[in-house]
């Protein structure tokens, strides 16, 4: 029995049949409308790199798996609360002997925000690269401990 037989005979529905053909329609679209002409996104695929935050009693750790991208390549932004991770990853025959045109289109551009669920602290914040693995240590604010006054009783 071939694949196609056996899908003829088995055909999916209901949710799984809806899932599958709305994946397609949304293929489809980016197809359409990103082209082959866009070189940044269609040679790599539209690059974005897989991010994993985990918050701990005392800060945020976030990973992203960034293959193939230098640390120059990165760029870490906190602003207002959101952290911004911006980057280029180049392909391998990317080299400076090329003109700008085609560096553009041997890169991909790639930008991800994360927001946080509470206060952090944006002056603290450190970002390591090793191995293709970026980690972003975003510490939260120190808490404010209340101040105690004490008053001191006069007799009489």
């Amino acid at each position: 029995m071939t694949f196609g037989t056996r899908v003829r005979r088995y055909p999916l529905s209901g949710h799984t049949a809806a899932v599958m053909g709305a994946e397609r329609a949304f293929s489809e679209l980016q197809r359409q409308f990103l082209g082959s002409a866009n070189h940044g996104l269609s040679s790599a695929r539209g690059f974005m790199p897989t991010l994993k935050a985990v918050e701990n009693a005392g800060d945020y750790v976030v990973t992203a798996e960034i293959p193939g991208v230098a640390p120059d390549d990165v760029s870490v932004v906190v602003e207002e609360g959101v952290l911004t991770l911006r980057g280029t990853r180049k392909s391998l025959d990317w080299s400076d002997d090329l003109s700008e045109e085609e560096k553009e289109a041997e890169s991909t551009r790639f930008e991800r925000s994360v927001r946080f669920n509470g206060d952090i602290d944006e002056e603290r914040v450190t970002a390591r690269s090793k191995d293709g693995l970026l980690r972003i240590v975003v510490p939260k604010p120190e808490p404010v401990a209340p101040e105690i006054t004490r008053i001191p009783v006069e007799a009489g």
